[in-house]
């Protein structure tokens, strides 16, 4: 009969550790660990003790730190316990098993549920790792004998199953939160991971990679067909390339394409990889995919603002340009029709001045020749047309450009001085667009000069070399620029001229800009102004 009841143990204890096992948290171990010790002794009062709010788990301590302990599970429910000095000496930290027969009155439940004059305690530490974890109280007004030896010994099993599933309950704790993180990170960041083996051509994903392809979570793993069906018909044989690329020389694995989903909608993904070995020992992609559709559409969003954006400014800009044109125009055919007029007084002479009505008709030409410069300059920036880069000599472009001047010199009774630096390197510009800002720049300076008198005009034109840039000074000896108009001199609709628009130096200043170079009006200790631009080599 003792062998049977034997046997009968076996099972029981086989049953509760089972039951104790299969609990994957702290809380879920403490109450089996105490339904199964309560139901083993035929009680129906006890509790699983843990150091301040199961924060003993965490630490290890092997110290309860206050006279009256925190019931973590109890039957009935959670109370306060006392516990005396000898029991927390003797199970904490000697890591004994106790029993004591006492009155009532030392119940360690405060305000117990049955009214024994005497009561049994039970007492047994739960140890880790050597270090004491909490423990199994349990307490009794019945039988002064119901915890024999064989009871202890059996509670003593269950104790130390649940210490041990105390740290795989940790490190599952461990696992599921850092999951949880990975999960929620995934859906915050859209992104999603995934294993591909080529040889069978299967995948594994997670939870966010799957919502990214619209995919169907049971297809586990993932059939290449069933990837092959959800994405966008135009990006496959792409996809299916630089797969293969990728495989044939074991490099990383970049592609973007867009998948369809169920509901008609198109998103766009990217995925990288790399090749490493899986669990199995063969070599998997290893990768991310991210799910970059809001990304896609800000990125047209703000294509289609810049584009606004610049239809407005070319429409803005051709608003400018029709008045330079006037402004720019308006000289070269005051002088044009001067010399025709003039080469009619010499022909109408008697005898006829030959010579000098052909001078004249060479100005005509000259000065015909320099609005058609003007008039294409200006096209070309409302046409938005690329600028033709070239290398070109800053010195030759110059010089060009006082010839035609030659005679607004003579005009405005203005001397010319030129200190060019002839070791320049050439500059990559589009020599028409700067000949027209210094055209426009010479001008200027001219005209700034036509009402001074009692000193002399003097223009004086240099070029230096400045780092990697071409730097052209325009020096002139002329009234100056009002101070109040410093700061928005390159502005569009800003004249220092009575009769001007205001366009020629916001013309320069786009012109300079787009060669990547500086236009400004540089401080002058003399009377006049001095702008000053650079070009790059």
């Amino acid at each position: 009969m003792k062998f049977a009841n034997d046997v009968l143990d076996l099972e029981l204890i086989a049953k509760a550790i089972q039951n104790i096992s299969s609990e994957t948290s702290y809380k879920g171990l403490a109450e089996a660990l105490l339904r199964e010790a309560l139901s083993y002794c035929g009680i129906g009062r006890g509790a699983v003790l843990l150091s301040e709010m199961g924060k003993l788990l965490a630490k290890a301590d092997a110290d309860f730190p206050h006279d009256e302990a925190w019931i973590f599970v109890s039957q009935p429910p959670p109370r306060r316990c006392r516990l005396s000095a000898e029991i927390k000496e003797r199970v904490i930290h000697l890591q004994e098993a106790v029993v004591k027969y006492v009155s009532a009155d030392d119940a360690a439940f405060v305000e117990p549920t049955e009214n024994s004059p005497y009561i049994t305690q039970l007492f047994l530490p739960l140890i880790r790792q050597g270090l004491t974890i909490g423990g199994l109280y349990l307490e009794s007004g019945q039988d002064k004998g119901i915890f024999t030896d064989k009871c202890i010994s059996v509670l003593s099993i269950f104790a130390s199953q649940v210490a041990v599933s105390f740290e795989a309950a940790r490190l599952f704790e461990a696992l599921r939160e850092t999951n949880m993180w990975m999960v929620e990170g995934q859906e915050i960041g859209r992104m999603g991971s995934y294993r591909y083996n080529p040889r069978t051509q299967l995948s594994r994903g997670s939870r966010e990679c799957y919502r990214i392809l619209d995919l169907d979570p049971a297809l586990n793993p993932l059939p290449w067909r069933a990837f092959q069906d959800c994405v966008h018909p135009d990006d496959l044989p792409g996809v299916e390339q630089a797969l293969a690329n990728t495989i044939n020389t074991a490099s990383t694995y970049r592609f973007e394409y867009r998948v369809i989903h169920k509901d008609g909608s198109v998103h766009h993904v990217v995925a990288v990889g790399k090749f490493d070995r899986g669990p199995n020992g063969e070599m998997e992609l290893n990768g991310i995919i991210a799910d970059v559709t809001a990304r896609k559409a800000s990125e047209r969003a703000l294509a289609d603002a810049r584009n606004e954006l610049t239809t407005v400014s070319r429409l803005a800009s051709m608003g400018e340009l029709a008045g330079s044109i006037i402004h720019e125009i308006n000289q070269p055919l005051t002088r044009i029709v001067m010399s025709a007029e003039a080469c009619l007084g010499w022909l109408e002479r008697t005898p006829a001045r030959q010579d000098d009505a052909r001078k004249a008709m060479l100005r005509v030409i000259e000065q015909v020749y320099q609005a058609s410069d003007v008039i294409s300059g200006l096209r070309s920036l409302v046409r938005d047309a690329q600028l033709k880069f070239a290398d070109i000599d800053i010195n030759d472009a110059i010089e060009e450009v006082l010839e035609l001047l030659k005679r607004e010199f003579e005009i405005g009774n203005v001397a010319l001085q030129t200190r060019f630096d002839r070791s320049l390197r050439n500059i990559r510009a589009d020599r028409t667009q700067i000949q027209q800002v210094v055209l426009n720049l010479v001008r200027n300076a001219i005209e700034a000069m036509l009402d001074v008198n009692g000193r002399s005009r003097v223009l004086t034109i240099s070029t230096t070399a400045e780092e990697d840039h071409a730097l052209v000074r325009i020096i002139d000896t002329g009234t100056g620029v009002n101070p109040s108009m410093k700061n928005n001199l390159f502005a569009a609709l800003n004249t220092t001229k009575e009769a001007g628009l205001g366009l020629g130096l916001s013309i320069c200043y786009k012109i300079i800009s787009a060669h990547s170079g500086r236009l400004w009006l540089a401080e002058s200790t003399d009377s006049g102004a001095t702008f000053a631009f650079t070009v790059p080599f």
